[in-house]
């Protein structure tokens, strides 16, 4: 009999609803990369021209976001690209949309400038095994992340986790910068008034007069210009 793998992507992961789920089926060795559909796995719905900015100089050509897999990408003749040497990147501009690198690979995206700080986002793909079945046959997420074959994709290996019934998300991760540079998570409101140590009480009241919710961008915006006013 043969076997397929199932992929669910959910964005936001904490705001599930139909439109924003997709559900594939392929068999294992497929090219599983490829069957998800661009407004899932990109930032923009097409490759755009922008610009690179580099520590010294700087280029243009086609480019965009693979949240899925976070790297930025470039369109060469009809070729899709990582961007390299990321550690060298100071900004990637497209259609106004400021990216900056993160970590190794990685880039976050700015929202908001107000005052001396910054609220830019992360995002990421990951990959969640299911293997209970719940009530009226439906799967239930193990909390357990287990590497699978790696997925070819364009001549390049990725090794996402996979299985017979997946989970993937694109889970979005927000930061607060200072002038400092730093990247720090948002999980809470205490993770938030590490940068404003001295307005904690302030912020405090704020967030449950308004029912902030930190994994709402909306609501980070709002907070973080109330935060700049103070």
């Amino acid at each position: 009999m043969k076997k397929y793998i199932f992929l669910w992507l959910i964005l936001p992961i904490l705001e599930v609803s139909a439109q924003n789920r997709q559900i594939i089926e392929a068999s294992s060795g497929e090219d599983l990369i490829s069957k998800v559909s661009t407004q899932f796995q990109f930032v923009f719905p097409e490759f755009t021209v922008g610009e690179v900015h580099y520590k010294g100089h700087s280029g243009s050509g086609k480019l965009n976001y693979n949240m899925l897999l976070g790297e930025m990408q470039f369109e060469e003749k009809n070729q899709i690209l990582a961007l390299a040497n990321v550690k060298d990147v100071v900004m990637v501009n497209i259609n106004n949309r400021k990216f900056y690198p993160f970590n190794d690979r990685e880039f976050t995206e700015e929202l908001l400038t107000s005052g001396k700080f910054k609220l830019r986002v992360r995002y990421k793909g990951n990959a969640a095994q299911h293997s209970k079945k719940g009530a009226y046959g439906t799967m239930s997420s193990t909390s357990s992340i287990t590497s699978y074959n790696s997925i070819n994709s364009d001549n390049r290996q990725y090794n996402l986790t996979v299985s017979e019934n997946v989970l993937v998300t694109i889970n979005y991760f927000y930061y607060i910068v200072g002038i400092n540079g730093k990247h720090t998570l948002i999980k809470n409101v205490k993770s938030f008034t590490k940068q404003f140590p001295e307005y904690r009480a302030q912020i405090e009241a704020f967030t449950k007069e308004h029912n902030t919710r930190f994994n709402n961008e909306d609501d980070l915006k709002a907070l973080l210009r109330y935060c700049s006013e103070l």
